[in-house]
């Protein structure tokens, strides 16, 4: 029976928070398929070899994966490396989500939180499309919700696409020059396929895509940049339909606390929240 939503449910540590939040979100949606994808983080660069704190490192390195042949390197690098480092984690985590029915995708996209539609894409590719489904909901582990899927994303079935936050990319955005040469690449990429040269911007966690825009995307080799530029720009520009989401509680920063779930549970989904707790 063909399901309208699968959750992809996303975390890159393993821990009480992440496992509770996954075994909450699934009792309130014992008819939706969740995925539980563990983001292994990468641990070898390219180009500085180690993992670098300071940002600008991070972008510098972040630069390097424009090039096709050394993104695909630093993944295979990464998934090597990381499956055996974290092998017995991985075995543990896999094991017990098997027996509460759930199979554990491991992901090993370089750099995986700037390029988390990436991520997306790299599952659709190799497990999702047999799926039968007609939306994604992107579900970080910091995200809480008190009403069922269905009942979030229902209103927005008409539409192929949807972000907290969607509109166009403004200058004062924080991310709209970041990493250096993200927004001209965008750009480039739409403008090579005579489409509309617009940028727009959307909030990752809690989105929404439709099948029908996975199976385009998968297609394409997308464009250097940051997720929450790069997918709704070639959406948009590609001209499928994307709405603003109206999830008030879901925003980057300060956390959420307990207290302010509760006191506007009516809102249905929160983000950032930290805390552990059960409504």
């Amino acid at each position: 029976m063909k399901s309208r939503y699968v959750v992809l449910y996303t975390f890159h540590r393993v821990t009480p928070l992440s496992l509770h939040r996954l075994m909450r979100l699934k009792r309130m949606n014992s008819s939706v398929t969740v995925v539980p994808c563990l983001g292994i983080r990468q641990r070898a660069y390219s180009p500085t070899l180690i993992d670098l704190r300071p940002t600008p490192a991070k972008f510098f390195n972040w630069a390097f994966l424009g090039s096709t042949h050394l993104f695909e390197l630093s993944r295979v690098i990464n998934k090597k490396v990381e499956s055996a480092r974290r092998k017995a984690e991985v075995d543990a985590v896999r094991d017990a989500l098997l027996r509460i029915g759930m199979n554990l995708y491991c992901d090993f996209t370089p750099m995986g939180y700037f390029n988390q539609d990436l991520a997306i894409l790299n599952w659709f590719s190799s497990e999702g499309k047999n799926l039968d489904f007609d939306f994604l909901v992107f579900f970080e582990y910091d995200l809480f919700a008190t009403r069922t899927i269905e009942s979030l994303y229902s209103k927005y079935r008409h539409y192929d696409a949807g972000f907290v936050n969607y509109d166009e990319a403004r200058p004062s955005w924080y991310w709209y020059r970041k990493p250096p040469g993200a927004k001209e690449s965008i750009l480039q990429w739409l403008k090579k396929r005579k489409l509309r040269p617009l940028l727009y911007a959307g909030l990752f966690p809690g989105h929404m895509i439709s099948h029908n825009a996975l199976t385009r995307l998968e297609r394409m080799r997308l464009p250097y940049g940051f997720c929450e530029m790069r997918l709704p720009s070639v959406l948009t520009g590609l001209g499928f339909s994307c709405v603003r989401l109206d999830f008030p509680m879901v925003r980057y920063r300060p956390p959420l606390s307990e207290s302010d779930v509760k006191a506007n549970s009516d809102q249905g989904l929160f983000h950032p929240v930290y805390d552990d707790f059960d409504e």
